[in-house]
């Protein structure tokens, strides 16, 4: 039996197999797409945006297409989403974007202090039964870790169509600023987010979607 202390990820790495095309691209171009923290570390002039948890990475080429002028990072261990990504970033032959295909709590240490522009975390897995709550991404400790990596003036952006998890994510906000008065936060969708399977299926439902924002404002100590 696994202990859920000691595991970080529990969700699905692969949800089927690959097709053809996007087997071949994984196979022999994911290794182009790989985060190197030598290299990126060379990069000047550019704003660095997080995305975590990006699916079939919809809204990270969307960003990376709309924006070239800025580098984008995703962190996700689903096979089908980084395949998926891998393949259209090959095709649109975009240079701006990278991957880490494992879980994020694994990799966060290895970035800088004060080094993300903006972090889009859309449609975590809200684990909504109680016994797998304490598997949710976004909590006091880890909400503390992710403002370290980020740069004042940056944004966090949570999406979700849990009102649970929002909720949730609400109240360890609120917890994390009675520590740390460094942010701000706002409940409203200001920031330009394409459509992905998670808010189709969402809209389709007729279920509420609800937006937070996290304003780093200075430094923490």
């Amino acid at each position: 039996m696994i202990d859920d202390k000691k595991k970080i990820f529990f969700g699905r790495s692969k949800s089927r197999a690959l097709s053809k095309s996007k087997k071949f691209f994984y196979e022999n171009y994911k290794k182009d797409f790989l985060v190197n923290f030598e290299v990126i570390k060379l990069i000047k002039n550019k704003d660095f945006v997080l995305e975590i948890g990006f699916g079939l990475g919809e809204n990270l080429l969307f960003q990376a297409t709309t924006y070239p002028k800025d580098y984008f990072i995703g962190v996700d261990p689903f096979i089908n989403g980084v395949a998926n990504v891998v393949q259209k970033a090959k095709e649109l032959k975009l240079n701006n974007i990278s991957i880490l295909d494992t879980p994020v709590q694994k990799v966060i240490d290895n970035f800088v202090d004060n080094f993300f522009s903006k972090v889009f975390i859309l449609f975590p897995d809200p684990w909504m039964k109680n016994k797998q709550k304490k598997r949710r991404l976004l909590n006091y400790l880890f909400l503390e870790k992710i403002l370290k990596k980020m740069k004042i003036k940056s944004t966090l952006i949570f999406v979700t169509d849990d009102k649970d998890y929002f909720n949730h994510v609400v109240k360890e906000i609120s917890l994390l600023k009675k520590k740390i008065d460094t942010f701000e936060y706002s409940l409203n969708n200001r920031h330009s987010i394409v459509d992905t399977k998670y808010s189709n299926k969402a809209n389709k439902l007729k279920k509420d979607i609800y937006f937070l924002n996290l304003d780093k404002l200075k430094n923490v100590a």
